[in-house]
């Protein structure tokens, strides 16, 4: 039998460069082909565990089942091409790549979630992808719940603006969402639309999964020479360590303590009873803290490449007096 045969043959990067051509970059086919590609990986991935499970039991699989396997990894190989030459078209993906631990399929996942055009400041993107703490997902029933307690029923419109401020999120984007119907249609603000709005998740949990593995990647790097965010992750975590060590984290720790069942022979519960804040809570602090300043110089190269001039100054630095300004890696406009 010559499975081999019936195999589509790979697509070379010259003719998928001919079949590209000059054709502008558009956010929905980039988001379109990296969902494939994670749908892909994700059933190759269980059907490889299913072949070896069953070789180890002693079942083999079989030669179609193996034929399958190939079949998928070279589409996935394909894909993962295809956004490499899409990303490669751009300035903000290019410089992504050219980070170590960020592959062509994270730089394309970063170029379809993020409109550089809907982010005047660095400050919209980790809302955007779940990275700013004050926000809120509330849910169906405590979002109709909050709407009831807060919402003034003769004045919806100017509830708008308490509500926003006790989800965490911006007045004018809980106004859209309470305001218009999934095809961007105007529709009545009512407590039902209002409640519905409130419930809605405030990030794109997309893009979050992507500034994990954004995390998990700069982690396994900090070895690297070259891996500049796997060592602004190892100093900062030093960083934390140390404050927390001099008990800096302590109104946290009992914040966290006191909002959260936690077993008591629990070694976080240990922690945050002594005032003190668990190892790993400190290793997604200094992960986290790593990932928003990627995202502060992706922001940095989209805009000035959108704009042709750097974006404005961070908050802190413009009107705190911070004199830091750290730009970003191997850019150079």
């Amino acid at each position: 039998m010559q499975l081999t045969e019936t195999t589509p043959k790979k697509m070379t990067r010259r003719k998928m460069r001919e079949v590209i051509g000059d054709k502008p970059i558009h956010r929905a086919e980039m988001r379109h082909m990296v969902d494939l590609y994670n749908q892909i990986q994700h059933f190759r991935m269980a059907g490889t565990n299913q072949v070896g499970a069953a070789e180890r039991s002693g079942e083999p699989a079989g030669e179609f089942s193996e034929h399958i396997m190939k079949t998928l990894h070279g589409a996935e190989e394909e894909i993962a091409r295809f956004l490499d030459e899409m990303v490669s078209k751009t300035a903000a993906g290019s410089w992504a790549k050219s980070i170590v631990g960020v592959g062509p399929v994270i730089a394309a996942s970063l170029l379809a979630h993020i409109d550089i055009r809907q982010a005047p400041t660095v400050g919209h993107i980790w809302r955007f992808a779940g990275l700013d703490p004050s926000q809120r997902w509330l849910g169906a029933v405590k979002g109709r719940a909050l709407v009831s307690e807060v919402a003034d029923s003769n004045d919806l419109a100017a509830s708008i603006a308490v509500l926003a401020e006790q989800i965490g999120c911006k007045p004018e984007t809980l106004r859209r969402l309470a305001t218009t119907d999934i095809h961007g249609k105007p529709i009545k603000l009512t407590e039902e639309t209002l409640s519905k709005a409130a419930a809605k998740r405030p990030w794109n949990a997309a893009l979050k999964v992507v500034c994990w593995k954004l995390g998990e990647s700069f982690v396994k790097t900090y070895n690297n020479p070259q891996g500049f965010y796997g060592h602004i992750y190892v100093a900062r975590k030093a960083r934390e360590e140390g404050m927390n060590e001099a008990g800096k984290f302590a109104d946290q720790a009992a914040s966290i303590l006191k909002s959260k069942r936690l077993g008591k022979t629990t070694e976080a519960y240990k922690a945050y009873s002594q005032g003190k804040l668990p190892p790993a809570h400190i290793h997604s602090r200094a992960k986290r803290y790593a990932v928003k300043l990627f995202l502060a110089h992706y922001h940095w190269v989209a805009y000035e490449s959108e704009y042709g001039t750097p974006p404005p100054k961070p908050y802190v630095i413009e009107h705190l007096g911070h004199a830091d300004l750290m730009g970003p890696p191997n850019w150079k406009k």
